[in-house]
């Protein structure tokens, strides 16, 4: 009876008791792994007592007959309401009109509305807010440029830290994110997908991945280029000569960092006060930010007194939040914001202004830092007791624990699911597209108690038909495109849904086989077709086994592995030179062929596939041979601090690059 009713209160926690393996085995999460989960999510499960304690809270909290903050809903259907009562309901449209009726206390519903936006409900004498979204996002169709399509869509994947610009200071930014952007444009590119720009740590910089972000509602300022807002002689000035482009091949973060930031000070010290315009719009940017922005900027100068003055309890020192010197700290960590909204606005100014159709698309991360602003500002919406992560499948026998947390999908609706539309307008304000990364945590996600291994994890459910609804809804609001990320274990019936709600998939074709590697004809429509990822080999590195070489020297597979390892990537690389042969590569390749060559076929290849997009990373083009990250490594890798060698500007014009995007550019254009 005790596992019973253990049971019964994971499954309406949304924990799910039992899933299947990527062996398609059923397995079984241990009811001390229940009992630990349901505690971190804030109902204690521990004994007998508690677990009936917690599914008395949790039945009253659902059983309010209040409206809810956010009720969702779909374009012309009528919307069930959860209650029953006698009332008449008044509907103000957020563009305009009004609705108004009485609900059938048998069946209540709102009616259908045909107007999708955030509209006002009034219902006897309370209100909230109908959001009413479109039946699906807005895709590749809905673009509708002045001139008739020639080809499908196709674009390059950059990771905007790896490149060269003007005003870098040791790392890429948003000035030289816009000078590859116009490349690209120029050999006809319609996309550039790059890596997330969330903010990181501001005052610990070596905390470098883009995937382990601070927050998701704001943007990284060492991303942050100043020639937007002020004018070279100024930034010049400012510079003191500080600013020369570093050639190293690899980025030294707390350098890069130092430097930049002694330049974006001076220019906040010098010359922003100085020019009462620049001050009026940088004030009216604080000012919409509101209560966001502010607790973000406190929180960077919080943490940045507190690893300044080595403070042993950083909770205690964030607990007491900013003292009354932190004042400019703060405005300098809102004038931070400011420029870098200026600067990845530029950018995508000038790709599309370029001739892209999409512009940039942005990399939603899975999820943020529990120590970072998003979970101290978001406290009450967090998961605050779990990590997330994966479970066992075949690249990780033991499964992942990614060290972050998410919001709570109970806490999401409790606050009408405000943090997630924050996140979703910051990484849509500035592009043309949307990549969500682990885009499977929209319908769960694999949480592990802090402290336990993945293993000991379980699933927890999210309501996925509201937040396609609102992920369509706002795809339409910023005409953005948007592809999941659904690579490893996916949930049944998933897959389905994206489709139908016009979520591009994601097939790389490391990936794309059963027996044998598929052929253009069978990699899917509604997806977008890669070479390779960011965790995964370049096309040169894997043709050469490199990434094989490199785990073993590292640790990552023993010797005996490695070898078996070198012996299946011998057949791999006939069974991929096959299937690209077959597929009419103008060039046969052989297994003993140069790296140079199979790059070449091998874009060629992904780009005849009958997917909507195309993308192709910058490194894929440049046919270069290391990885931007290995999984499971911090120090062994140079993980996210890699360079690439010419200036943004030029990254593109090498007789080689040029050749690549030819073929790519050619393949797309095939009926």
């Amino acid at each position: 009876m005790a596992r019973d009713a253990l049971h019964t209160l994971a499954d309406a926690l949304g924990l799910e008791a039992r899933w299947t393996d990527a062996d398609g085995r059923l397995r079984r999460v241990a009811p001390e792994a229940l009992e630990a989960l349901a505690t971190a999510l804030g109902y204690p499960a521990g004994s007998a007592r508690e677990i009936a304690d917690s599914r008395a809270r949790l039945a009253a909290e659902r059983g309010s007959s209040g409206l809810p903050p956010l009720i969702v809903a779909t374009r012309g259907r009528a919307t069930p309401l959860s209650f029953r009562r006698n009332a008449r309901y008044r509907i103000e449209l957020e563009n305009g009109g009004m609705r108004e009726g009485k609900l059938d206390r048998a069946s209540p519903h709102l009616p259908a509305i045909a107007a999708t936006g955030y509209h006002r409900v009034e219902i006897g004498d309370t209100a909230t807010t109908l959001a009413v979204a479109p039946v699906r996002c807005f895709s590749l169709d809905d673009i509708g440029d002045d001139a008739p399509r020639t080809h499908r869509r196709w674009g390059l994947a950059a990771q905007i830290y790896a490149l060269r610009g003007e005003h870098d200071a040791g790392a890429g930014d948003f000035g030289a994110l816009a000078e590859l952007a116009e490349a690209a444009g120029a050999a006809r590119a319609d996309a550039l997908a790059i890596s997330p720009v969330h903010a990181m740590f501001g005052a610990a910089p070596e905390r470098c991945s883009p995937y382990s972000p601070s927050s998701r509602r704001f943007l990284n300022a060492l991303l942050i280029d100043p020639g937007v807002r002020f004018p070279k002689h100024a930034i010049a000035s400012a510079n003191e000569g500080g600013a020369r482009r570093d050639i190293g091949a690899t980025i030294d973060w707390p350098h890069a960092s130092a430097r930049k930031h002694a330049l974006l000070r001076a220019l906040y010290r010098d010359r922003l006060d100085g020019d009462p315009k620049l001050v009026a719009d940088f004030e009216a940017f604080r000012t919409r930010g509101g209560d966001a922005l502010e607790k973000h900027a406190i929180f960077e100068a919080v943490h940045a007194r507190f690893v300044r003055e080595r403070s042993v309890d950083w909770n205690a020192a964030l607990a007491r939040g900013a003292r009354s010197g932190d004042a400019d700290e703060i405005r300098y960590h809102a004038f931070l914001q400011w420029l870098a909204a200026a600067g990845l606005a530029e950018a995508q100014r000038r790709a599309r202004d370029s001739g892209m159709a999409i512009g940039l698309i942005a990399d939603l991360a899975v999820g943020s830092d529990p120590a970072g602003s998003d979970a101290w500002a978001l406290r009450d919406e967090m998961l605050g007791g779990a990590t997330i992560g994966a479970p066992p499948d075949f690249f990780n026998a033991s499964g992942q624990g990614w060290g972050l947390t998410a919001l709570s999908p109970l806490a999401m609706r409790a606050h009408g699911y405000r943090s997630f539309i924050e996140i979703l307008r910051a990484t849509m304000r500035h592009g043309g597209g949307v990549r969500i990364d682990h885009a499977m945590n929209l319908m769960r996600i694999w949480i592990v108690p802090h402290g336990a291994a993945p293993l000991d994890g379980a699933y927890l459910r999210y309501p996925l038909d509201d937040l396609l609804r609102l992920l369509a809804l706002e795809s339409w609001r910023h005409r953005c495109i948007v592809i999941g990320e659904d690579l490893g274990v996916v949930p049944a019936g998933f897959r389905e849904r994206m489709r139908r709600a016009r979520l591009l998939g994601t097939d790389v074709l490391f990936f794309m086989r059963r027996e044998r590697f598929l052929a253009p004809r069978g990699w899917r429509r509604h997806a977008a077709a890669m070479t390779t990822t960011h965790d995964l080999p370049t096309l040169a590195g894997w043709w050469r086994g490199l990434d094989i070489d490199l785990r073993e020297e590292i640790g990552l597979h023993s010797a005996g592995i490695a070898a078996a390892e070198r012996e299946r990537r011998v057949t791999d690389r006939a069974l991929l030179a096959n299937a690209i042969n077959a597929a009419g590569s103008p060039k046969r390749v052989l297994a003993e062929s140069p790296a140079g060559v199979f790059v070449d076929a091998a874009i060629g290849f992904v780009g005849a596939t009958r997917s909507e997009l195309a993308l192709v990373p910058v490194e894929d083009v440049l046919a270069l041979d290391r990885q931007q990250n290995v999984p499971g490594t911090v120090d062994e890798h140079p993980n996210w601090r890699q360079r690439l060698a010419e200036p943004a500007s030029q990254t593109l014009a090498s007789a080689d690059a040029k050749r690549r995007l030819r073929i790519l550019a050619r393949a797309r254009a095939r009926s």
